[in-house]
């Protein structure tokens, strides 16, 4: 089976078959491809041609210029890949069989503190573009929301009088997330006064911008690292700082775990329990500092 062949079946699979999201379907379609133009720099043509060599040496050459969990997601995507050709056409090999992603140990994220995140939330003025932009960080940080999700929010997911919002994520999997009664009060003010005005044409999005169209995710990350930027924060928070911080923040104030994993849309309890480390590593560092004999040198 050629090569070209194998990658368009599979990707015709997940999107079709499988329905995987979108945003899935274009990363492993980036991956595969990457792979495809590597393999043919080797002459390897059908899928019995690959070796475990080429694979290893495939990742191998993408560590060089991509992080670890980059790589890792490119090992996934290649596993998944020659998993599922195995198992549809039986003649054919798997040399990814043995590859294995990295543990590296993962990286705990880096979150807000609630001073910062008050003090940035606080700081927008009344006129219509801050109070555009104060209702889209507001709403990311009270729901915990992907930036993508945040961009693709339409006005029927938006159930203000019942301070809900229901966000559809990863896998079309929906959810419902509430809302606090100021996030609500402020995005009313942008939905009921700033919206009216700048909607062209009839588009579904929550967030227009002045010109009329959709907002970016591009747009959401320029405007928090300007902000960070303006109010002398640390530039290595970036948009999904807020979700992060949701996350953290509401573990703190007592929430169980797996209300936590509901509302972030996590389908493993696994992806959740990173914050449980922050937290951890929070009380470490507390006790270090501040407990007598710890701060005692031998």
């Amino acid at each position: 089976m050629k090569i070209e062949d194998a990658i368009e079946d599979y990707l015709h699979h997940i999107s079709v078959v499988d329905q995987k999201a979108l945003t899935s379907v274009q990363a492993y379609t980036r991956d595969l491809h990457i792979y495809e133009a590597f393999l043919k720099q080797r002459q390897r043509v059908r899928i019995n041609d690959i070796s475990y060599i080429d694979v290893q040496d495939f990742i191998q050459t993408e560590r060089k210029h991509k992080k670890s969990n980059s790589v890792n997601r490119m090992i996934s995507t290649l596993h998944n890949f020659h998993h599922y050709i195995t198992f549809t056409y039986p003649k054919e090999n798997d040399p990814s069989i043995f590859i294995h992603s990295k543990k590296d140990g993962r990286k705990l994220p880096k979150y807000f503190n609630e001073h910062d995140i008050v003090q940035l939330l606080d700081s927008f003025g009344n006129s219509d573009q801050e109070l555009f932009e104060h209702a889209m960080l507001e709403l990311l940080y009270s729901c915990g929301l992907r930036v993508s999700e945040l961009c693709s929010l339409t006005m029927n997911q938006l159930h203000l009088d019942q301070g809900f919002v229901r966000v559809i994520g990863k896998g079309d999997k929906e959810r419902m997330i509430p809302i606090h009664d100021r996030a609500v009060h402020i995005v009313r003010d942008y939905v009921t006064i700033i919206r009216p005005q700048w909607q062209k044409k009839r588009m579904a999005n929550v967030f227009l911008n002045h010109l009329g169209n959709a907002v970016s995710r591009q747009y959401v990350h320029h405007l928090i690292k300007t902000k960070l930027a303006q109010m002398n924060l640390d530039p290595g928070l970036s948009a999904h700082s807020f979700r992060h911080s949701f996350a953290t923040h509401l573990l703190d104030g007592g929430a169980d775990l797996r209300v936590v994993q509901e509302l972030l849309g996590h389908s493993d309890i696994k992806t959740t329990q990173i914050y449980t480390h922050v937290q951890n590593k929070r009380l470490k560092d507390a006790y270090a500092s501040f407990h007598p004999r710890a701060k005692q040198k031998e």
